[in-house]
This record gives C-alpha cells, structure tokens and sequence, in this order.
C-alpha cells in the first residue's frame, strides 16, 4: 500500500475566498480570542498566529476578523473527501487533511509523479495550499506531510531513515506526554526508537509505543474510510457581504470543482443544480439551473449559473453561497476516436442551447416538432430544445404536397388575386371539423408581378383569398 497524506495548516483561512484588505481568523475564548490564520496583507503588517485580536486591532484598525469555525472545517474536508474521490475509493478523514490510499491508483493515472502532480494541482485550483507527504503507512505519510517533507518514502527503509530525524513536536499525543520526553532528554523520533521499550513504556501511556510502531509499519494502522452522502450539499461562508456578482465566482467555482471531481468519481453528471444566495436577515435566494443533458464539467456549469446571476436581481447582499443536487444520473464515457466530428456538433449545439436558455430564460427558447394535422398553422408545435421529432417527412415528389414555403406568415391575411398568376394548384385541405376550427382550403402557389412566390388559399366557405406563406 502506498498512503498519500494531504496537510492544510491554513484551512480554517482557506474556507473564505481571498480577501485584500488585512484579514483574520480567529479563535481561543471569547473574552480573549487570538489570531488563528491570517492573509499576506495582516502578516505583512506585524500580526502573527497567537497573537490577542487586541494587538492585532492596534496594528490595523480595519482588520477584517471572522470567528473560527469547526463545524465548516470539517464539512470543507468532507468535500474534499468526495472531490479527491476520482483518484481512490479508500480516503480517510484527518484533522486539517485527507488521507488517500494511492497504491492502486497509480496505473490509471501515469504513475507517482503524474497523479501527485494532479492532485496538487487540482487542490491549488479549488483555492488550498497543500502539504502532501508520501509513505506505505497511513501515520508515517501524515508525519511526512506535517514535516512538509514532500519527498516519496516508498518502502519501509526509505520512510525509517525519513521519520528518526523529525522532531517529537509532530506526535500527536498529549502535551504532559512531550513534556516527559524532552525531560528525557529525547528531541526526535529516533531518539525514541533508542531506548529500550520497557524502560519507556513504564515511563510514559502505551499509546506512545503504539504511535511509533503504527508509523514505522511495524503494526498495522487500520484508518476507517469516509462514506459519501447520497446528496450534494456544500457550502461557502463569504468573509463579508457582497452584492457584487464576481465576489461570488470564486466561492461558487470551488463549489462546482468539488461538485466535478464527485461526478467522476461516480461516473455520472448532473441534470438539475440548486444555488442558495444565503443573506444576513431574510430568506436564501434560490436559483435552479437546468439542462439538457447531463453534464460534469465546472467550466460549462459555471458560465451558465453566470448567466443566470447576470440577469438575476439580489434582493440582499450575500454572505454565503450554497450549492445542493440530489441526483446524479449516468453520463456517457468519453471516447477519445479520430473521427469524433458529429459527437462534438451535438455538444456545441447543447451548449449554445443551455448558454441561451441561462442567458434568456427557459421560456424564451423553445424546439420546434413535427404535429399530425393537414392544417400548416397546426402542423408544427413547440416543445424542449433538443428533443424535436424530426424524423417524419414526405417521402413523395414532385407533387403538390411538397411544394411548401419555408416561412408562414404569423396569420393568414387577405389577399386579392388581381395581378397574381396562379401557377400550380389546387392542393385540398378539409381538417379540424373535431375541434371546432375546421377548414375547407383550396392551395395555390401564386406568383406576384414583382416575382415573388406567395401560397395562397381559397376559403370554399366563403370563397375568400387568403395569403398564408412566402417561398424564398
């Protein structure tokens, strides 16, 4: 097995979307809380981690602060879980990281290198900086990454010599635990390695044997593998209010990020998107997105929920932005051939559709379909885009019956034959005596004296001209 761990030290910053001016998380009791995390712009001005959020108002009076969230933190590991869920089945959850069991992965993905690579790069688009650490035990991998030593120990050898020099402080275990071992005199792990095991496990709880002998593979580390839920419901708290439109990409695009990396996991995409536009004292705004087809690409979901932000009106500012689905219906695999041509017109014609439909409305785009009825005004209707029926046609030719104009006229308008030359026709119709709008029409195809071809009609019931098309 081969264990890929994932540190992110500043996650509990990283779950706000950047932020310019001088910015803060804090933590601690409320009376006294200290600075957590903070951006470039508050380091760049004195305040660092530790310090009382009093000091830190002295140094900038306009420090934007939030209040640290646990609740968030582990919700935006849980995402992570289910993007990182493209890469392995086996991920397991850890404070400020994700564990990922890599050993089976690395064929479908091009070896070590290529799926680190990956990895990396898709956490620094989602908007985190990761720490990864690479070993054939869980815990030696999470020592490894808290070490920020992101060199591969692929075997036990190489991770033994990796792990004696890191120093005690990265054990995990209690603080009168490290306290005994500096009293030891021990500052690294292997140091710890060195004496002898009774004398140490008498001195000090079993967990700490324990510890070392699971991050040292010399017992096994069972890690329990995180679940996916049958829906999607991700979350982004905003580090102010906002009613600017472009705030929101960036927390909306990790969102869809997350959402992707799911979907390939699954093999599937998504038909049907909720966004909550959360404000501070009223009720979330929703907007549904629809689509023709499903889809799993964050690029094309994000351009069309722009549109529609675009053309939608906030009703509040925004401090968070919310992202839900529940059904994740298959999607074709993807088919790399030489003679792909038709399959990519298709996909540009359903995306056209969808990018109009977002940016005009769903009303506002219709399909035309074939309808079995003789009268022209009848025999088409409107339905979806891209589910138009239109295999029927006319298999005669040369016949009356195919001589039809391409364009009709909205309604039919009077007409009056003086100066037109009837050129063929007559073509019958007698319809609709079932629904009240019967007719009794006699076709002609006219031609008028500055030579356009008109279609015209007789009404037989009172012996009216009507014209009802034009041929180009």
């Amino acid at each position: 097995m081969l264990w890929l761990a994932i540190h992110l030290p500043h996650l509990a910053l990283e779950l706000f979307p950047p932020c310019v001016p001088p910015f803060a998380v804090v933590d601690g009791a409320e009376q006294r809380p200290l600075v957590h995390s903070r951006n470039r712009a508050a380091a760049a001005l004195g305040i660092g981690r530790g310090m009382p959020l009093s000091a830190a108002r002295s140094l900038c009076a306009d420090l934007v602060v939030q209040p640290r969230r646990a609740a968030a933190e582990q919700a935006a590991l849980e995402q992570l879980a289910l993007w990182a869920g493209q890469y392995t089945s086996q991920i397991s959850l850890q404070p400020n990281g994700l564990l990922l069991e890599i050993g089976g992965s690395l064929a479908l993905f091009g070896g070590l290198a290529s799926l680190q690579s990956q990895i990396d790069a898709g956490l620094r688009d989602l908007g985190y900086h990761p720490y990864p650490g690479i070993a054939p035990t869980p815990l030696g991998a999470w020592l490894l990454a808290r070490a920020r030593d992101p060199e591969p120990a692929t075997d036990r050898a190489a991770l033994t010599r990796r792990l004696h020099p890191l120093p005690i402080e990265l054990l995990e275990v209690s603080a009168q635990t490290l306290h005994t071992l500096r009293g030891l005199g021990l500052a690294t792990l292997g140091d710890c390695l060195r004496l002898p095991r009774a004398g140490l496990a008498r001195r000090l709880t079993p967990d700490l044997l324990l510890h070392l002998d699971r991050a040292f593979g010399l017992l096994p580390d069972p890690r329990p593998s995180y679940t996916p839920p049958m829906e999607f419901n991700a979350r982004i708290a905003l580090p102010a209010e906002t009613a600017n439109i472009e705030a929101l990409l960036f927390p909306l695009r990790r969102l869809l990020l997350q959402l992707s990396g799911l979907l390939r996991a699954k093999g599937a995409g998504v038909q049907e998107l909720q966004l909550h536009l959360e404000h501070r004292q009223r009720s979330a705004s929703r907007i549904t997105l629809g689509l023709l087809q499903p889809s799993r690409d964050s690029q094309h979901l994000l351009a069309l929920l722009r549109e529609r932000l675009d053309r939608f009106d906030l009703p509040a500012p925004v401090e968070a932005v919310a992202l839900h689905t529940a059904r994740f219906p298959a999607l074709d695999q993807e088919h790399h051939e030489l003679f792909a041509a038709p399959n990519k017109i298709e996909n540009d014609r359903t995306t056209l559709i969808e990018r109009l439909r977002a940016r005009l409305g769903n009303d506002a785009v219709h399909g035309l379909a074939l309808h079995t009825d003789h009268r022209p005004e009848k025999a088409w209707k409107t339905c979806a885009p891209a589910t138009a029926n239109t295999t029927q046609h006319v298999q005669a030719e040369n016949t009356a019956a195919t001589a039809r104009p391409l364009w009709l006229l909205p309604a039919a308008q009077p007409q009056s034959l003086l100066g037109l030359r009837l050129l063929r026709g007559p073509e019958r119709i007698e319809s609709g005596w079932w629904d009240g709008a019967d007719a009794a029409r006699d076709y002609y195809i006219a031609l008028t004296p500055q030579g356009q071809r008109l279609w015209v009609y007789r009404d037989n019931s009172d012996s009216r001209w009507w014209v009802q098309g034009e041929f180009g």
